[in-house]
């Protein structure tokens, strides 16, 4: 995507597919997006704790699910990452590359 700059990178399997998950600097009303043709996550790299773990969740079922609908992923990934957050699940600060 032009303009916008990747912090960190990771390659990872969603189903049988390899995407690119990619930290990159959005305005501050963007979380991230999911573009299917290049099979590229990004996140916004400002995110952290429960934020962030809503906006990957949220861009992962995109990936995984293209057809579900929006308001589904949402609802989903909200849920996913509140209750992930209050069963103690957090950002590791470990920033390893693949």
């Amino acid at each position: 995507m032009a303009g916008r700059h990747v912090t960190k990178s990771r390659r990872v399997y969603v189903g049988d597919r390899r995407w690119t998950i990619q930290h990159v600097r959005y305005p501050r009303d963007r979380d991230g997006d999911c573009d299917w043709d290049r099979r590229v996550i990004r996140i916004a790299a400002n995110l952290s704790g429960i934020q962030f773990l809503d906006a990957l969740l949220h861009e992962l079922l995109h990936a995984r699910f293209p057809d579900l609908a929006e308001e589904v992923v949402e609802e989903f990934a909200s849920t996913a990452a509140a209750i992930a957050h209050h069963e103690g699940f957090r950002q590791a600060d470990d920033h390893e590359e693949e």
